[in-house]
């Protein structure tokens, strides 16, 4: 059989450069999608930030533990004949680890306000940090966690992170299932846990809210 001459495609070759081509045509087309996607996102902001603006109470009544989709992830977490001082910790720890494992973390590039439902949520499996945070808490508030609170922080690199505080026998919890530790890592004294927390390397400055379902509270003028 003679040699295949210098140049000539070989049996195959076609079809494999064509499915080069198109994957690459397909990936430009979806980073033109995203651009596309970005652009219309900078450009509506102001309206989509003007609709979802929320009073104080109705950021508070984002922490609700009666939600069917709340109700309904925990009829399956939460253990039968649950007894808040015998079964909270366990009960606590599986609801994280359902969190930080099923929804994943998400950062937009754009200065958007807003806020998904917990039915939004888990059917889409992500949300950003705050969202996780008050998805998390109102998991916690459906056990009986009084003490559970959304966090939003300032951090050392002045970047923001929401997360869930939570106290339980004299020890202080922050849970932040965005970045999916183990449940204990940060527990124990309050002063050292909020020490030794930190996000992508960047430790905590200041709280600047908390909120649950019945309180919130501004620690800094954030206008």
């Amino acid at each position: 059989m003679k040699n295949q001459a210098d140049g000539q495609a070989r049996p195959g070759e076609n079809r494999d450069n064509s499915d080069s081509a198109s994957l690459s045509s397909g990936d430009a087309q979806k980073e033109l999608q995203f651009r596309l996607c970005r652009f219309l996102l900078s450009k509506y902001s102001e309206l989509i930030n003007e609709s979802e603006r929320r009073t104080i109470g109705e950021i508070k009544g984002l922490v609700n533990s009666d939600d069917l989709t709340i109700q309904s992830i925990l009829a399956d977490l939460k253990p039968q004949n649950f007894g808040f001082e015998k079964d909270f910790l366990q009960t606590a720890e599986k609801i994280f680890n359902f969190v930080a494992s099923e929804i994943n973390f998400a950062e937009l590039d754009t200065s958007l306000n807003y806020w998904l439902s917990p039915k939004e949520i888990f059917s889409e499996k992500i949300a950003d940090d705050e969202d996780i945070a008050i998805f998390l808490c109102s998991l916690l508030l459906g056990i009986g966690d009084e003490k559970a609170f959304v966090v939003l922080a300032e951090l050392e690199n002045l970047q923001t992170h929401a997360f869930v505080i939570t106290e339980f026998r004299e020890n202080f919890f922050i849970l932040d299932a965005s970045q999916g530790h183990v449940f204990s890592k940060f527990s124990g004294n309050r002063d050292k846990v909020l020490m030794d927390f930190s996000f992508k390397g960047a430790k905590i400055k200041q709280f600047l809210y908390k909120f649950n379902h019945s309180t919130y509270e501004q620690f800094v003028d954030t206008e």
